[in-house]
């Protein structure tokens, strides 16, 4: 794993960051498969926190080698999917339906959906009381797309009776700046997610006790898994069920896992009807930012 980060390191510093974590170190075979994963973080991150997650799909798979591919942003990855590059796939929910008009269907989710809720949080010695109190002011997100982080509390906040075409709304592209500004009182509240404020909260416990969360949102289904549709559907089947167990198998050790992603569970295209009827929603409520779209019903 050393000469891989190694190498992988090496790539970043040649301009070739979107490259991917190989297992085996050896040039792609025919049982080779290609894994892409949304770009929830930077590069690296990415390759080390799936890389043992790929590592358990070969030792259940045998015979298999699964290629772990980081994207640049959002748009290089959608065009990824668009493209048919990847064989398997971790989008988030919106890429997951954007996904099927490409040609991939759905075999399984990240779980648990409770955790793929907005925040909304503020400065424990905020006045903010009431959402209708934040009309008008500054609030730090994410980015316009981020699903969970951004979209979600913004119409949680239109059906509160919140005006969020009033808002003086700074987008900062990380979840940790979302928070630190709040922290700063540079915007008296900010959106962010149930996972991440809790890893960001054990990470800075004494920040962390100055801020509280002021409402959660409802939820989404989470992050899905899914395959092109010219992959054996064995093949497939085996990926969904070794995902599924993952979490629950006895020989592994799950303190691996640093950010907590091994849970997964079987789902299907029909488990990601609640993410079109919510795209519907807030398009028809704030308006969908220029890069995304009601995606309609196949």
């Amino acid at each position: 794993m050393k000469f891989i980060m190694l190498a992988f390191l090496s790539l970043l510093s040649a301009g070739t960051s979107a490259q991917g974590y190989k297992p085996t170190g050896t040039a792609a075979a025919e049982s080779s498969y290609i894994f892409g994963v949304h770009p929830y973080a930077n590069p690296q991150s990415m390759l080390e926190d799936y890389a043992p997650i790929v590592r358990y799909l070969e030792q259940k798979i045998p015979g298999t080698r699964f290629e772990v591919e980081a994207s640049r942003d959002y748009a290089d990855y959608e065009a990824k999917l668009a493209a048919r590059k990847f064989h398997f796939s971790m989008p988030n929910p919106y890429q997951t339906v954007l996904s099927l008009e490409h040609g991939y269907r759905v075999i399984a989710k990240m779980t648990p959906d409770e955790n793929f809720r907005g925040l909304i949080i503020a400065r424990t010695d905020s006045p903010i009381k009431h959402p209708k109190d934040l009309n008008g002011k500054t609030l730090c997100f994410v980015s316009p797309t981020a699903v969970a982080a951004t979209m979600l509390p913004l119409l949680y906040l239109h059906q509160q009776g919140v005006d969020v075409k009033r808002l003086q709304i700074k987008y900062v592209g990380s979840q940790d700046s979302t928070i630190l500004n709040a922290y700063a009182n540079d915007a008296v509240a900010c959106g962010s997610t149930v996972r991440f404020f809790g890893i960001w909260a054990k990470k800075d416990a004494e920040k962390a006790k100055e801020m509280q969360i002021l409402w959660r949102t409802a939820s989404l289904p989470h992050n899905g898994i899914v395959v092109r549709d010219d992959v054996e559907p064995t093949l497939a089947k085996q990926v969904a069920q070794a995902l599924a167990g993952l979490d629950k198998d006895p020989a592994v050790d799950q303190t691996q896992f640093k950010k907590d992603q091994q849970h997964f569970e079987l789902a299907t295209d029909d488990t990601y009807r609640a993410m079109r009827n919510f795209l519907r929603d807030y398009d028809k409520a704030i308006g969908l930012p220029s890069t995304m779209r009601v995606i309609k019903e196949r």
